[in-house]
């Protein structure tokens, strides 16, 4: 009995077995609520920001390194993303958490930021070495599936390089010592860093490009002189790893920069660098043909930085230098750009050409990776006349009110640019000086004839005749700059006029002792002193100073008729190669509307 039912069990259990195994697939499926789409919970990419703060005269002088680490912990840092920065290259700091005495490393937070690390000596911001091994700390310390870099401070564009450490003499990165600091961490990294940006003056140029190229997918930096405040760091770095990171980067700086209109920055793809190169070639080839091009060139190339009669940076916007020549380019996928009105028509990048200093050629040649161009500009600098600029005549008046000149029909092909210099008579009753009031540009050609179109009109600070010079032409909008002191010290302003609103805007101040200097802005209380050089001294030094008024909001800038008085102009040539030719002076007697020229002299 015992031994049927152990049957009766068995059978029954494989009949189970057997009909389990038998039984309908359930086709549907059932998706939880918790797997939707919208839900996963994806890991995000990782990032790490590089911040290579030198803070340099920027910091010391007003603080300004500081203010940008207080828009870092401003922004919103996801989980995802460090940001690290290192600290130095000044004699002081605003933050009181940063020593000038020691090189520190900072991790940014959300409101905060806490320091990682701290060497208790100063470190040369503008050696390779330092570069390096901050780079190589902030990967190993925060690996990421993604990089980016920032060296924050002045910048000197292709020749001089950014990060001037004031501890070290004003030392700065050059170009091979970024280049250097670069290769050498490259395999740390293992792979390129999305974006290098450089929160400095002069800095988009195609050298620049050319240098970081090997090493990262996307450049940001400005064309032009930076406002002091600089970058929106509270957005970029809210933005970081985003889609639109490039143009809320562009974005967010032109609407900080909203009340300038000295302003350019640029996010320029590097894959697209041969677009660049091919526009470069094109140049080449059409100035070896016609050498008169050179000029055409120059006068619609829109030059950036500080520039005089005989100074300037020689760089020079790449694709307005095209569109001069006639030669055809398409940046759309190369560059992004945002620009102030004095800028408006800038593409975004810049390329070095020497119309002087040509004794920086050499150093040049060791900086850029473009061979032809550089065979090319020796070859320009070599066929370089002993005078190339005759006159046919110095000076005369058809008419009793214009001064008139005439070229050599070989120099026209040299010419770069003219103006005049305006001199004034009536600048101190006590000291009865012969006064440069600045320069101007208001010439016209025609049928080989230069005629100087003075008209009597100038730029008054609160009634007191302002040495100006014309710093930027652009549509509508003249940018002058006028040396002043600036609570004592040696300094250019720069305003802006606007053609259609006869209205004049004070972008700020750049010093004179520092040609990479940042816009400083004026503040209220700023004491802003006139002056004025001696016209008959061939040295820079002798200014004279001749009234000051303090900032504020009864401060008067404006274009209007000059004194009753006697005046005098003399035009100047720049040729091809930065050399000044003067032809004749003319004294005139403005009688308050009209001028009439009662001499006309040599020199």
């Amino acid at each position: 009995m015992k031994r049927s039912l152990l049957v009766i069990t068995v059978i029954l259990f494989i009949c189970i077995l057997v009909l389990g195994g038998c039984k309908t697939p359930d086709t549907s499926i059932t998706v939880p609520a918790s797997t939707d789409e919208s839900d996963i919970d994806i890991l995000p990419e990782t990032f790490t920001l590089l911040i290579y703060l030198c803070g340099s005269d920027l910091e010391s002088r007003s603080g300004k390194a500081s203010a940008n680490i207080a828009e870092m912990q401003e922004a919103e840092i996801d989980k995802n993303i460090n940001v690290v920065v290192q600290t130095g290259g000044s004699t002081s700091w605003k933050d009181i958490e940063v020593s000038a005495q020691s090189t520190d490393r900072f991790l940014i937070k959300t409101g905060g930021k806490q320091m990682i690390d701290r060497i208790t000596v100063k470190r040369n911001f503008g050696d390779s070495k330092t570069l390096s091994e901050f780079i190589e700390f902030g990967v190993e310390r925060y690996p990421a599936d993604k990089y980016g870099l920032i060296l924050w401070n002045h910048g000197a564009g292709s020749v001089k390089g950014v990060c001037f450490d004031a501890n070290f003499g004003y030392d700065g990165l050059t170009l091979s010592e970024i280049k250097e600091a670069l290769e050498s961490t490259k395999e740390i990294i293992g792979k390129k860093f999305e974006f290098i940006g450089l929160d400095a003056c002069l800095m988009a140029t195609y050298d620049m490009a050319c240098i970081i190229e090997p090493y990262a997918d996307y450049m940001i930096a400005s064309q032009e002189i930076e406002p002091s405040s600089g970058w929106d760091y509270k957005r970029l770095i809210s933005n970081l790893g985003k889609e639109t990171f490039y143009a809320d980067v562009l974005n967010s700086y032109a609407e900080k920069q909203a009340q300038k209109n000295i302003y350019t920055l640029s996010a320029v793809k590097l894959s697209e660098l041969s677009k660049a190169e091919a526009v470069i070639d094109e140049l080449i080839n059409q100035i070896n043909c016609d050498l008169s091009y050179v000029g055409v060139a120059i006068e619609e190339g829109k030059e950036f930085g500080v520039k005089g009669i005989s100074r300037s940076t020689n760089l020079f916007d790449l694709g307005l230098l095209a569109e001069s020549l006639g030669i055809e380019y398409d940046f759309s996928d190369f560059i992004i750009n945002v620009n102030g009105n004095a800028h408006s028509t800038a593409t975004g990048i810049s390329i070095y050409f020497p119309t002087e200093q040509k004794e920086l050629l050499d150093t040049y040649s060791d900086i850029c990776t473009n061979k032809r161009y550089i065979d090319f500009l020796k070859e320009y600098f070599a066929y370089q006349p002993e005078t190339a600029i005759a006159f046919t005549n110095r000076g005369y008046s058809a008419d009793g009110s214009h001064l008139s000149f005439t070229l050599s029909k070989q120099s026209i092909s040299y010419v770069q640019s003219v103006g005049y210099e305006l001199h004034s008579y009536a600048g101190s009753e006590q000291t009865g000086k012969l006064y440069s009031v600045g320069t101007d540009n208001d010439i016209s050609l025609s049928d080989g004839i230069y005629t100087v179109d003075f008209d009597g009109r100038w730029v008054y600070l609160n009634d007191m005749l302002l040495h100006c010079d014309v710093y930027q032409e652009e549509d509508t909008y003249t940018v002058f700059s006028s040396r002043v002191l600036v609570n004592g010290e040696s300094a250019s302003l720069l305003f802006t006029y606007s053609g259609s609103t006869k209205q004049i805007a004070v972008d700020g101040y750049i010093l004179s002792s520092d040609t990479s200097s940042r816009i400083y802005e004026l503040k209220p209380g700023t004491k802003i002193s006139i002056l004025y050089k001696d016209a008959l001294s061939d040295d820079d030094a002798p200014y004279y100073e001749e009234g000051a008024v303090i900032w504020g909001e009864d401060t008067i800038l404006k274009v209007r008729n000059l004194d009753i008085g006697r005046y005098q102009y003399i035009p100047y040539v720049v040729d091809i190669y930065g050399n000044v030719f003067y032809a004749n002076t003319a004294t005139v007697y403005f009688d308050g509307t009209k001028s009439v020229i009662e001499d006309i002299s040599a020199g």
